[in-house]
């Protein structure tokens, strides 16, 4: 199911079909939060990124804060047109399951652990060439790096968000999209609209206000077209969970509405498809319940 086709679906059910009342704007943002929530709990979406080591440094940046840019990862995730993404920091990962350093496996420990550790000879309790740990959103490698080599990390994320934008130029039989702001697109992200003829992908985000398509606009009437409306992402689950993200829009809504019939079953609904989908994945890992605490990173 496509953004506008969950939209519909949503405006169907509870009957609030008016934008006066209740903005498309609102109802995307609770679809996000929807698919947030489920790849989130169960899961769902993995990645990985690359980065080397630099000689005499522990701890690498992983994602961007007030007072570190990170463009250091190379990312490889599966919706990323092309395969991955250089010069990026980890910004949708949520939880880390795997450490690599120079091809091999780490151990996890606690940054806690380091201070116990008096020297580089007395790691009885790791077994391990190389151990990571977490402090604050830096991955630290323990013993500290002494040469350069690939560090790799595996870990599970956060869906990009989806949005449509009324601001969009096109051009039929150009590949470049200007818009007001490019601040919510990323690369990969699937681009469609009712005057585009087929769907494409944000190639590059070439500036503030310019994106980069992997292939050229075909226009519906062969005309170009300013101030349209262009949809940016899809949901990034599976195609067997897509139709749950109508219920969570669906309760929420229908708390506006005050209606507290509809609000007790969108509510069950959304809990019970959710914790379907979460003893699924599980299922699917092998494993009875969740392990990795909530944003271990």
């Amino acid at each position: 199911m496509t953004l506008s086709e969950i939209t519909t679906e949503v405006r169907n059910i509870t009957g609030v079909d008016s934008t006066s009342v209740l903005a498309d704007s609102i109802i995307h943002d609770l679809i996000n939060e929807a698919q947030y929530q489920l790849c989130d709990e169960a899961n769902l979406l993995q990645g990985y990124a690359t980065r080397n080591s630099v000689a005499d440094t522990s701890e690498y940046p992983m994602k961007t804060s007030n007072s570190d840019t990170v463009t250091d990862w190379t990312v490889y995730q599966t919706n990323l047109s092309g395969g991955n993404t250089a010069t990026s920091s980890l910004e949708q990962m949520t939880r880390i399951f795997r450490v690599e350093y120079d091809g091999s496996i780490c151990q996890r420990i606690g940054i806690n652990e380091i201070s116990d550790i008096p020297d580089d000879s007395s790691m009885s309790n790791i077994t391990t060439d190389k151990a990571y740990y977490i402090h604050d959103d830096k991955l630290g490698i323990f013993p500290t790096p002494t040469e350069v080599k690939e560090i790799k990390v595996y870990y599970y994320r956060l869906p990009h968000k989806m949005f449509q934008d009324a601001t969009c130029d096109i051009d039929n039989n150009g590949a470049d999209i200007t818009m007001d702001s490019t601040s919510l697109v990323r690369e990969g992200m699937s681009v469609t609209g009712t005057l585009m003829s087929s769907e494409l992908f944000a190639l590059t985000i070439t500036s503030g206000t310019a994106v980069r398509l992997t292939g050229s606009v075909t226009t519906t009437d062969g005309a170009d077209h300013d101030n349209t409306t262009l949809t940016f992402g899809k949901p990034e689950i599976d195609e067997r969970y897509q139709r749950i993200l109508i219920y969570y829009p669906c309760w929420r809504v229908s708390e506006r509405l005050r209606d507290l019939n509809l609000i007790s079953y969108f509510k069950n609904e959304w809990l019970e498809q959710k914790q379907r989908v979460i003893l699924e994945r599980q299922s699917r890992d092998g494993s009875t319940i969740l392990t990795v605490p909530y944003n271990d990173f």
